[in-house]
């Protein structure tokens, strides 16, 4: 019997929250709120299919999960949550001008990280989410019907930046937030081994250095929008914290889904207030407020 590993990995262009992994070798279970588990094995075949759902408190509730005992066992004496974060490798899509990082493609546990050339283009949202909403571009485009959708303002803005011919890196992120270059796609030959500070690397999903205010304001408003998500990660100055804890209590169903997955709170009050008001408006409505 494997030991149990238990740890967090980053789902990536688009950014789709933390999912926790409880993994025993030859099956694992996966979840993104921290009560529902979707239960995954090695068929044998070298396919891995799904195989049950396990729920907090309420123990495996549909498939054949109980043909893998060690799983179950291992979901029961889970430690607390959220996980460590596994992924250290990411792939940074390279500022054009700089070659500095500026926006997170990919994330993955060193030496599992791949290397095949991706599609080097950073996207804010799937394909089918047309929520978002920008403030800072609401005001400056007013009710202009040709102004663009701002979900497409976000997406052409940051990959205008690394074109022509985008390049995009992997760096194994050490644990005082430096990172160390590794290979990556279009790159000079000094940047291979290259050693960049924590300030080199954008705090979230993409850099907020911007050459006007419109466009600063802009992915400010794309952070905001995904605050209850992006509190998942560890690793944030409480600066960042902060100003993410204030969006996230504007987005109460979202901050619902994960506050499980919080490893740290800096304003318990406002967070608990948060969550009563997604109760109030999950009692009062119907609408589907999934970003996924």
């Amino acid at each position: 019997m494997n030991a149990p590993r238990y740890y967090a990995l980053r789902r990536l262009n688009p950014y789709r929250g933390v999912v926790q992994i409880v993994d025993v070798g030859d099956a694992e279970a996966r979840s993104q709120d921290g009560v529902t588990w979707h239960l995954r094995a090695d068929d044998g075949q070298g396919w891995v299919r799904p195989v049950g759902v396990w729920v907090e408190g309420e123990g495996l509730k549909a498939g054949v999960g109980e043909r893998y005992p060690e799983l179950l066992a291992a979901l029961a004496d889970k430690p607390a949550l959220p996980f460590p974060m596994a992924d250290t490798a990411e792939l940074w899509l390279l500022d054009k001008e700089t070659g500095m990082p500026l926006a997170l493609l990919n994330a993955n546990q060193p030496g599992k990280h791949r290397h095949g050339l991706p599609e080097l283009e950073w996207m804010p949202f799937a394909l089918t989410y047309r929520g978002f909403y920008s403030p800072a571009l609401a005001e400056r485009t007013g009710n202009n019907p040709n102004a663009p959708k701002h979900r497409d303002y976000v997406d052409r803005q940051v990959n205008l930046r690394a074109r022509p011919y985008a390049g995009a890196q992997w760096f194994r992120r050490h644990p005082d937030g430096s990172g160390e270059g590794l290979n990556g796609y279009r790159l000079e030959s000094a940047w291979h081994g290259r050693r960049l500070p924590r300030q080199a690397f954008p705090a979230l999903l993409v850099s907020e250095s911007w050459n006007n205010q419109l466009e600063q304001s802009v992915i400010w408003d794309y952070h905001s929008w995904l605050s209850p998500f992006l509190l998942c990660w560890p690793n944030l100055d409480d600066e960042v914290r902060a100003r993410l804890e204030l969006a996230a209590c504007g987005r109460p169903q979202w901050l619902a889904q994960i506050y499980r997955l919080l490893p740290r709170v800096l304003n318990p009050p406002a967070l608990q207030a948060a969550l009563v008001a997604a109760r109030l408006e999950q009692a009062q409505s119907h609408t589907n407020n999934d970003l996924f």
